[in-house]
């Protein structure tokens, strides 16, 4: 990503917009934070200004200006109208925000997006942008639309699994990913557990934070790249698949932690939807060991002789990442 002053005005318009939004109590406001978010993040994702990043900003504008558009109406009908349907607008209105942060069934164009931009902006798109819209849904929907937030979770948790078992690009295995996550995020905010899902959004946010450095300093965009990876850092080849397998929860690592942690939530009261969003997250772990073995059985590269891991920008991310992954095995020794 380039520092220039310009980009530098647009993170922090980015940043204090998603602020405005999740602590305003006016749909207005909330309305106005995500659109200057919008416009704040388009620019990032032109920085090269190549056709592919053109044609996911217009495709990321056309679908955030549809929720928008969908969220703007529902919320002036629940607003002035006292003959309108309160669950059905309610509906609409958690169906412009599921639109905007891509979850299924609206989910088409945030794989599409993730494909044609860089890595950097795709972490962006993964975390932050989706933070907004998720607290609005976690403080304000989940009173009125428990059982759809459910079914919304459970639908998100099988379509990201079986869906990203079939796909070769690492940015659309990555998207797909995120909304295996995001079912299981919606269903802790379908608890009104607003604490866990908060906890949940930031592990996997430092979770994906070293995968999508390490992949955007060394180009890699399929999974037949890593060869590329290990002849040019040979550590990564114990690194990165820890660090995926974290990901996909694979117990003891870190990433089990927020799925322990909803399992105790959500065994009693909700069992079946439980059982669904394991059965999705056992298919998200399936394509992370696929890359897993790929990467480790394929042969490699003798390693580049000029470049040494430890004066890598992202080190710093790195040693964060590997410090994570000890979390999970010393809680169950405590």
């Amino acid at each position: 990503m380039l520092y220039t002053p310009f980009n530098f005005m647009c993170i922090i318009i980015m940043t204090m917009s998603s602020i405005m939004a999740m602590s305003s109590s006016n749909w207005m406001f909330m309305w106005a934070g995500m659109e200057l978010n919008l416009l704040s993040f388009i620019p990032l994702i032109m920085l090269t200004n190549s056709n592919q990043e053109t044609e996911a900003a217009i495709k990321y504008f056309l679908a955030q200006a549809l929720g928008s558009s969908i969220m703007l109406m529902s919320s002036l009908s629940l607003w002035f109208s006292s003959s309108a349907p309160m669950n059905f607008m309610s509906s609409i209105l958690l169906m412009s925000l599921i639109l905007k942060i891509g979850m299924a069934p609206c989910h088409l164009w945030y794989p599409s997006v993730m494909t044609s931009i860089s890595w950097m902006s795709c972490f962006i798109l993964s975390t932050w942008q989706k933070l907004a819209p998720l607290m609005i849904i976690t403080f304000v929907m989940t009173g009125t639309s428990t059982n759809i937030l459910l079914f919304l979770g459970a639908m998100n948790a099988l379509i990201g699994g079986a869906i990203g078992m079939n796909q070769v690009h690492l940015r659309t295995i990555m998207a797909y990913s995120s909304i295996t996550h995001m079912g299981w995020m919606i269903s802790l905010a379908a608890m009104n557990k607003f604490i866990p899902t908060i906890i949940y959004f930031l592990l996997y946010s430092m979770l994906i934070a070293p995968i999508f450095l390490i992949f955007q300093k060394f180009s890699i965009s399929t999974s037949a790249g890593m060869n590329k990876l290990m002849s040019k850092a040979p550590i990564l080849q114990a690194l990165i698949p820890i660090m995926l397998l974290s990901l996909g929860g694979l117990p003891p690592l870190t990433g089990f932690i927020p799925k322990w942690m909803t399992i105790e939530i959500m065994s009693q009261s909700n069992p079946y939807i439980l059982l669904v969003l394991i059965m999705g997250a056992m298919m998200n772990l399936y394509f992370y060991l696929n890359i897993t073995f790929n990467m480790l059985l394929s042969p490699t590269l003798s390693p580049h002789p000029h470049l040494s891991f430890m004066h890598m920008p992202m080190n710093y991310w790195m040693v964060t990442s590997i410090s994570l992954l000890l979390l999970t095995p010393v809680l169950m020794l405590i």
